[in-house]
């Protein structure tokens, strides 16, 4: 984002990954830059390990969702991580 403006950045590069460890693991090695959740490389940036390289451009808010069978009653292991979820995350829904 830039102010109301959506700035896209398409980098091209070898090394693709959708786990945040894997990327974390390569942007330590060097191989170029990621976008992660903070709560994951706090301790890195700290130390100096790792750099935030565009502060003025935050990213915008994405949406977690909890994908379940359809049932007005969830087993207590999918209500359990969906109010884990809930509480670590928020509960800000669309709309």
């Amino acid at each position: 984002m830039d102010g109301d403006k959506i700035v896209r950045v398409r980098p091209q590069g070898r090394f693709v990954a959708d786990n945040a460890i894997s990327l974390i693991a390569a942007v330590l090695d060097g191989l170029g830059v990621a976008y992660l959740p903070e709560p994951l490389v706090a301790d890195h940036i700290r130390s100096g390990s790792l750099v935030e390289v565009m502060p003025h451009y935050p990213i915008p808010p994405a949406g977690i969702f909890v994908v379940r069978p359809p049932s007005p009653h969830p087993t207590r292991k999918v209500k359990v991580l969906t109010e884990m979820l809930i509480e670590c995350f928020g509960n800000h829904s669309a709309g």
